[in-house]
């Protein structure tokens, strides 16, 4: 209790400041478009690289994102063919879209930056990316409908600055190259900048919102993908690797338990309303997920990650 308590207050200030993003969008008139733009174009690829560069690279390392994006793809594969028994319009493939993705970015991220050491953030960069190469490959093409080209996806996919970051980082890494302490500095700073914006950017997201939309169905399917199906699946495979294959160590489990715990995807918001696919429904299940995430990430965080107490001292 006293550990979930302690980790409730670390996760409370993301919250403020997602409140924050809010007044900024609905009062400042402040542009989610370029908060967005700035963190992905110039932010996370610092975040990523500095992130990978502190990673003790191994093959079980490597394997990662090529597991969760099996992972976002089965999930989201099966949630298409359930939805489809209740919808039978485009609302199908918004429910697989976002069952395959989480908040994984924006506000998952932070909490990896919050909870674990430089090993397991990068571990939890791993993990971030394939679901970030899912949800630009497999996941795109059910939120467009099946309406765009393998070619216009894969051009997506090479337009990802953090896809570069990482390469380079990696090419790095194994090179044995260590950054220079002025950049080391440097990327201190831009965690911070990241964890502050990524979390303005959900709350400028919801300040778009004219209405809430409640469709209980929806809002259920939802929940019980990300909240549910993701955590079993993903403790699942955490009990066959410690019975039998034993070739992931423990912070890989919790890079893989975080990535299973947060919230849906903001993203979601976004490609719904670029398609016109019920944005309203979709951004009150995306804000109902976040305040349920307030109770639910300490809790499962308290229970199924082992974090050191000094890290999480150290970090905030």
């Amino acid at each position: 209790m006293i550990y979930f308590t302690l980790l409730f207050f670390k996760v409370l200030p993301l919250y403020v400041t997602i409140a924050l993003g809010y007044i900024a969008g609905k009062w400042l008139n402040a542009s989610r478009e370029t908060v967005a733009n700035i963190l992905f174009y110039l932010v996370t690829p610092v975040v990523i690289f500095n992130g990978v560069m502190n990673t003790r690279i191994d093959p079980n390392i490597i394997a990662l994102p090529f597991l969760i994006y099996f992972v976002c793809s089965g999930i989201s594969l099966l949630f298409y063919w359930l939805a489809g028994f209740i919808w039978k319009d485009s609302l199908k493939n918004l429910i697989a879209y976002g069952s395959g993705i989480a908040n994984a970015g924006y506000f998952g991220l932070p909490l990896a930056i919050l909870l674990f050491d430089d090993q397991g953030e990068g571990t939890y960069i791993m993990a971030l990316l394939g679901m970030t190469f899912f949800e630009n490959t497999l996941g795109y093409f059910y939120v467009a409908k099946g309406a765009h080209t393998t070619d216009e996806a894969f051009k997506k996919l090479l337009k990802l600055p953090t896809l570069y970051a990482f390469i380079l980082a990696l090419a790095l890494n194994l090179s044995g190259v260590e950054l220079p302490k002025l950049f080391v500095e440097y990327a201190q700073y831009m965690k911070g900048t990241y964890t502050v914006l990524g979390m303005m950017v959900v709350g400028l997201g919801l300040s778009t919102l004219r209405h809430l939309n409640f469709d209980y169905k929806f809002i259920s399917i939802t929940f019980f993908a990300k909240f549910f199906v993701w955590p079993v699946v993903i403790f699942s495979l955490i009990a066959l690797d410690t019975t039998y294959f034993h070739f992931f160590d423990q912070s890989i489990y919790n890079a893989l338990v975080l990535l299973s715990i947060v919230p849906l995807g903001a993203n979601m918001v976004v490609f719904a309303t670029i398609f016109k696919n019920n944005p309203e429904k979709t951004a009150t299940a995306v804000l109902l997920g976040t305040i349920f995430a307030l109770i639910y990430v300490p809790l499962m965080t308290s229970l199924f990650i082992s974090v050191d107490p000094a890290v999480l001292e150290e970090n905030t």
